[in-house]
């Protein structure tokens, strides 16, 4: 479990249902995924200053970019190997089933980026939306969606071409994605509570 305000990511043992385990990693760490070996732990990490719905942005301190990027945790130790630089205010994860592509949300430019975990290194960038948060594989492997806040849509993107394939409008203010184990379905949270009280008052 990452933890935004103190830095670190919390191991929890799901049994005992307590911390065993503290690692400090960098500012801001949000979203998190696990590779398919189970031999590192993949964190978004983000100098972005904390900007909580309804805040007036322009009193915000500055972003630390130099903090933008994903951590790379060995997870048997707990230590950072190392930080994929080249990525902006990164939101949330997914990682491809053999574990060499690495699909990011930057928040901040709208960018949905593909990472070859190997090299560590950006592959392409593709523009979505505004506000990007969730990012879902399906678990067939054949696409990618993420969400863009802003927007209020989920953008579908083929994970042979690395390209925008379609968009679907959910005006809700989507939030996080999880997309069924038949790739048929995708499902998104809505994280606004005045947007939703607003369609359901459309009919």
């Amino acid at each position: 479990m990452t933890n935004e305000s103190s830095g670190d990511v919390s191991l929890i043992d799901p049994l005992q249902l307590v911390i065993v385990a503290t690692w400090h990693l960098g500012k801001r760490p949000r979203g998190i995924v696990v590779s398919p070996d189970g031999q590192r732990l993949y964190v978004a990490l983000s100098g972005s200053p904390l900007a909580p719905p309804g805040i007036d942005e322009s009193q915000l301190p500055p972003a630390d970019k130099a903090a933008d990027g994903v951590g790379v945790v060995d997870t048997l130790s707990g230590a950072l190997v190392r930080v994929i630089r080249g990525i902006s205010d990164p939101k949330q994860l997914a990682i491809s089933a053999d574990g060499q592509r690495l699909y990011v949300a930057s928040e901040d430019t709208g960018l949905a980026m593909v990472i070859d975990t190997v090299q560590g290194a950006v592959i392409v960038s593709a523009p979505v939306g505004g506000e990007l948060e969730g990012v879902g594989l399906s678990p067939d492997g054949t696409a990618v969606f993420v969400t863009s806040e802003t927007a209020g849509t989920i953008a579908r993107i083929d994970s042979a071409s690395n390209q925008v394939t379609g968009r679907v409008s959910v005006r809700l203010r989507p939030g996080d994605i999880a997309v069924s184990p038949s790739s048929a379905l995708a499902y998104v949270p809505a994280s606004s509570i005045r947007h939703l009280r607003s369609w359901i008052g459309d009919g």
